[in-house]
């Protein structure tokens, strides 16, 4: 990887962890949907549905950012799921994920399989394996233990400046985070991404 990276976790991010659309984010429009996941199934042998909670106006960013020559990755838990999302949510781009498969098999055995998803460390380890030690990092991610590690990584990256932030899972990325996202890809692609006089739009 060379340009500039995002990492981007999908559930708590852009999928806000919510029942209804929070009313104090700001947003003129919510969507939602639900979606069968298909490697998970209740006891009763039928799918395991999940609901999504989403603003255009952060799938737009995100579509912006990738026309903008930011190499956007998603590193989330639903791995090659990731696949189903465009089709489900407008305007989402088809963007590569990472996942545990990038890790040299010495590392890969350092990991717990016991512990699995709950664990943040398979994420923490995709990321030194995929991103290159020059690279500029944006890292968005809901888990508190994955922005104090990213962060933690950070200082040790010589090279590469590394931005991270945790939005809140129940709200996923609001307008003063989307904000932080511009001005992040503004600084390294040269491309303005939102008009904040219009705050929820996108600038033409």
């Amino acid at each position: 990887m060379r340009n500039p990276v995002w990492l981007l976790d999908f559930d708590g991010v852009v999928n806000a962890l919510s029942r209804r659309p929070p009313k104090t984010v700001g947003y003129r429009e919510w969507r939602s949907a639900r979606v069968e996941m298909p490697s998970e199934t209740k006891r009763s042998g039928k799918p395991v549905v999940y609901p999504l909670l989403w603003s255009p106006t952060v799938v737009s960013v995100i579509a912006r950012a990738v026309d903008a020559g930011v190499d956007v990755r998603w590193l989330t838990t639903w791995r090659e799921h990731t696949r189903m999302l465009p089709e489900i949510i407008p305007g989402l781009p088809e963007l590569p994920w990472i996942d545990e498969s990038c890790l040299p098999p010495a590392v890969a055995a350092t990991l717990d399989p016991a512990v699995g998803d709950l664990s943040v460390q398979w994420k923490i380890e995709c990321a030194k394996a995929t991103v290159g030690e020059d690279v500029p990092v944006l890292w968005t991610d809901d888990s508190i233990l994955v922005g104090v590690f990213a962060r933690r990584w950070a200082r040790t990256r010589t090279r590469g400046l590394t931005t991270a932030f945790t939005p809140r899972p129940n709200l996923g990325l609001i307008p003063r985070d989307l904000s932080v996202v511009a001005d992040w890809v503004a600084r390294h692609t040269g491309h303005r991404l939102l008009d904040w006089n219009q705050p929820t739009s996108i600038s033409a």
